[in-house]
């Protein structure tokens, strides 16, 4: 399946939700230096454009209130920003999804594709009773093992496969040349796979390792860019006229993620990555990638179900595994 086969299938699957007609508002903006969301965030906004869908309202979790998105979008669906973060895993985020669902009753509310990361117990039977409340919720999830046991999860709740929204963004250039025979991206954080071990590359290839985090100028911009949103807490009375620009520096904040994580990557001939959208970018601009699985999954499961269909994707089960193909892969493109 080719990016734009994917791009195809995920505008189907929204078309039947959303129309050229629709006012939406779209919450929860990964107001955050993860490079993965905001290419989720670019993505909707590219999908939205293309559905002819206008966007009256944007929020992130700290800045969201009710009252606002009312007066500015008296009517229309109201989206939750996709991603990975459905379940008890990243409770913060949870936490919000709940209050936005329980805050508009009234209204369809649209949660864009995520990977559910469920565990039993307290958290999931209060987000069953809650999702269960709501008369019009759709959930869409990015993986078709999660369709299946959201819909068990949440019987009563309109659950429906969609592809992650990053590929919204399309195919990329290299914005600067190769550097490294590898550019190696791995998770600090809960979702990485410590278990299997330390994925090490021996030499003779030569490497750059590290995780998602702005430097230099582009942090400093990020700052700035950040101006507005922190007003808009301070003075609350100013929110809905900051709106417009608002939104205009949650675009350029998601788009210095972006730029800035495409750059890291395009320093490789290879990548290596046990981060989804690592993976995703790589695709996107058309450098191999070998990607390794992650704590809870996902990284696996989208590989197994379209983006492993791209060029130059490669899952590995282990660091082990992950090694042997990237030397393979290496080896073969230096032999070219």
């Amino acid at each position: 399946m080719s990016i734009a086969l994917i791009q195809d299938r995920t505008l189907m699957i929204l078309s039947e939700f959303l129309g050229p007609n629709d006012t939406v508002s779209l919450v929860d903006f990964p107001n955050h230096e993860n490079a993965g969301d905001s290419l989720i965030y670019l993505g909707e906004l590219a999908y939205l454009k293309k559905l002819g869908v206008s966007i009256r309202y944007v929020a992130d979790a700290s800045r969201y209130r009710a009252q606002d998105l009312r007066l500015l979008a008296p009517a229309g669906p109201v989206l939750i920003h996709g991603g990975g973060n459905l379940g008890d895993r990243w409770t913060e985020f949870q936490d919000f999804r709940e209050r936005v669902i329980q805050d508009f009753p009234d209204r369809r509310v649209i949660q864009l594709p995520q990977t559910i990361d469920f565990t039993e117990g307290a958290r999931l039977e209060r987000a069953q009773r809650i999702f269960g409340a709501h008369p019009d919720l759709t959930v869409l999830i990015r993986d078709l093992v999660g369709v299946n046991r959201t819909r068990s999860l949440f019987p009563s709740t309109n659950v429906r496969f969609c592809p992650d929204m990053a590929f919204g963004v399309g195919e990329q250039k290299r914005p600067n040349a190769e550097r490294v025979d590898a550019v190696v991206l791995r998770r600090k954080d809960s979702e990485a796979d410590h278990g299997k071990g330390v994925f090490e590359l021996a030499m003779p290839w030569s490497r750059i390792d590290r995780d998602w985090r702005l430097t230099g100028w582009r942090r400093v911009w990020a700052r700035l860019l950040r101006a507005p949103g922190a007003l808009n807490k301070r003075v609350p009375q100013l929110a809905t006229l900051l709106q417009p620009l608002q939104q205009r520096c949650y675009k350029a904040l998601a788009f210095n993620n972006v730029r800035y994580a495409l750059s890291l990557l395009s320093q490789g001939r290879l990548v290596i990555t046990d981060r989804l959208h690592a993976t995703v970018m790589a695709g996107l601009l058309g450098i191999p990638v070998v990607a390794l699985a992650n704590a809870n999954g996902k990284v696996e499961a989208i590989v197994r179900d379209y983006l492993g269909s791209l060029d130059d994707v490669y899952f590995a089960r282990s660091p082990e595994e992950g090694a042997a193909i990237a030397h393979q892969k290496l080896k073969d493109m230096t032999t070219l």
